[in-house]
């Protein structure tokens, strides 16, 4: 538990020393060492259960999905996904007839890596795209949607330390045993009760952040914690899944006390759609 923490400490000190030195052009790229790191460990677990994803191809794309739609508006992620899948597609005709079944049935794994890691992560830079087409202007060094971004951050890890915590505290009744057993319905309450303290609590202290024509003060974004503590949850559960299936406890090793990158970023995966809608519906107030 001791090295969990101190990594955990050491991961929230690079976020904000790369976020205030690099600005959102930092955070962009931790943002895309992340989700690439995710996929190959994904890929990893593919193919311990003899899927044998396109491993190259899939990563060539997916290192590319979350700076394209950062820097590029007029390529989004889902063109640049359009592009992929009919030039991979495409490649089959070049291979050996021999071969050319056998490339096929790799494709899905292939794209399933790209779609759950980079695709659903790039609504983080979509999100900061999205506050920057609206001029939302407030009066901190901060600007909005990177506080949004890691808003969508504090709540899904706070909600993810929360269930842990109170888990193992006072947790009985088990969640779902046949994917996770370490998992109870007391722990998921617990995270979903700290996650809203941790989201009403962020605007509170740092109402300088948020602007003064948008509707997201600590009781709103009290309210909007809720989704994304669930989704948090659910993220974690499809990544027990994952590794289950592949037959491994963690999905790497590159992060003492918590293990891979996928560890680390499955609450996150699903929690950046859900955080960009409810941005989008913000606005439309």
């Amino acid at each position: 538990m001791l090295i969990r923490t101190l990594s955990t400490l050491g991961l929230w000190g690079l976020v904000f020393c790369t976020i205030y030195w690099g600005q959102e052009y930092g955070g962009i790229w931790l943002l895309t060492l992340a989700a690439v790191f995710t996929q190959s460990e994904i890929y990893m677990m593919l193919t311990r259960m003899n899927q044998r994803p396109l491993r190259f191809e899939g990563l060539l794309v997916g290192v590319a999905v979350i700076p394209c739609t950062f820097y590029w508006d007029q390529i989004n992620a889902v063109d640049l996904l359009a592009a992929a899948v009919v030039l991979t597609v495409s490649a089959s005709l070049f291979r050996p007839s021999g071969s050319r079944d056998a490339y096929v049935k790799r494709l899905p794994a292939t794209f399933f890596g790209i779609l759950y890691a980079p695709f659903l992560i790039h609504f983080y830079p979509r999100i900061l795209q999205t506050v920057e087409a609206h001029d939302l202007q407030n009066n901190a060094e901060l600007g909005f949607g990177m506080f949004f971004v890691l808003w969508i951050v504090a709540v899904s890890k706070f909600s993810d330390m929360g269930a842990l915590l109170v888990g193992r505290g006072i947790g009985r009744t088990k969640m779902a045993p046949s994917i996770s057993p370490g998992k109870t319905v007391e722990g998921l309450l617990g995270g979903i009760a700290t996650a809203t303290l941790v989201g009403a609590g962020l605007p509170f202290l740092f109402p300088q952040c948020v602007p003064e024509n948008l509707a997201f003060g600590p009781m709103e974004a009290c309210l909007c914690s809720i989704p994304i503590a669930v989704v948090a949850v659910i993220g974690d559960l499809i990544a027990s899944v994952l590794k289950r299936l592949a037959g491994v406890k963690d999905s790497g090793g590159v992060i003492p006390g918590i293990g891979g990158m996928l560890d680390l970023m499955d609450s996150l995966i699903l929690s950046a759609p859900v955080g960009y809608l409810i941005l989008i519906c913000l606005l439309s107030q």
